[in-house]
């Protein structure tokens, strides 16, 4: 199967701009993937470069005015008929003869109706995080594509021999996980459940976290809980929709030890911009 490209995330994060996430599927190729991203109010364009050159990035902030790219025109968030399209090419490390693209509108699915209604929950849920529950969590994504592990990557069995490797923490790819990203979110216990164990039925609380609907979050994803440094695996993602947009992200998590490998990713939280 051929190399594509698939938009997992396209948010307004209104009034200040657009937050976009994507994913490589069917990725064989070892080595760095470069990523331009460019901006349109028509599928046809013509296309305003945003970024060109990223290297083995997921995600681009279209917001404004802090980060706005110099001479772009600012995007109108306030009117309901307007289109916003992104286009992303990708470059895969064998080069540009074999270029994919992807073209895709903000919320095409939502009526201004709908726009609205949505855009009041996403402010709700936003506030509620800022001013009353709302902790800071770093979210930790594993890497399923890039340049492959020198130390633990076996190319013969295409498996990875060494779980605890220092380099890839166990994922493959180098450096294993992406640059972190700080959001908002909370943290909480759901009712008791009970498994079956060796030494009979064993009953445990597992934990829930709640973001915003971005940035996408899937299982083995790692998050960090800046309050107390702890971090949680991700094992599953409930997704919560509108007209089948995302509204917002709930997890089942699992703690990790303190002497898991996840505890040597370094978490600078000066150094990660936020999100919203």
């Amino acid at each position: 199967m051929a190399l594509a490209l698939e938009i997992t995330r396209l948010l307004p994060l209104f009034p200040r701009g657009v937050f976009l996430q994507w994913d490589l599927v069917t990725p064989t190729e070892s080595g760095s993937y470069f990523f331009a991203v460019y901006r349109s109010g028509s599928p046809e364009g013509p296309w305003t470069p945003l970024q060109l050159g990223g290297i083995d990035i997921y995600n681009y902030n279209d917001a404004l005015p802090a980060t706005a790219t110099a001479g772009v025109e600012d995007i109108n968030q306030l009117s309901l008929t307007r289109g916003i399209f992104y286009r992303i090419v990708c470059t895969p490390p064998s080069g540009c003869t074999n270029n994919v693209e992807i073209i895709s509108a903000v919320e095409p699915r939502l009526t201004g109706r709908q726009r609205l209604l949505k855009r009041k929950i996403y402010r709700d849920e936003s506030l509620t995080f800022q001013k009353l529950n709302g902790v800071e969590i770093v979210v930790v994504k594993r890497m399923h594509w890039g340049p492959r592990c020198t130390k633990c990557w076996d190319s013969a069995t295409k498996s990875v021999t060494r779980a605890n490797c220092s380099t890839c923490f166990g994922t493959g790819f180098i450096p294993g996980y992406f640059t972190p990203m700080l959001t908002l979110g909370r943290r909480g216990t759901l009712p008791a459940a009970k498994q079956l164990a060796p030494q009979g039925v064993a009953e445990y609380r597992p934990t829930q976290v709640t973001i915003l609907d971005a940035p996408k979050v899937e299982p083995d994803d790692i998050l960090v809980f800046l309050a107390d440094n702890k971090r949680f695996l991700v094992k599953a993602v409930i997704q919560t929709e509108l007209k089948t947009v995302g509204v917002h992200q709930k997890f089942e998590v699992s703690e990790l030890a303190r002497s898991d490998m996840a505890y040597r990713i370094v978490v600078d939280p000066s150094r990660i911009p936020p999100l919203f």
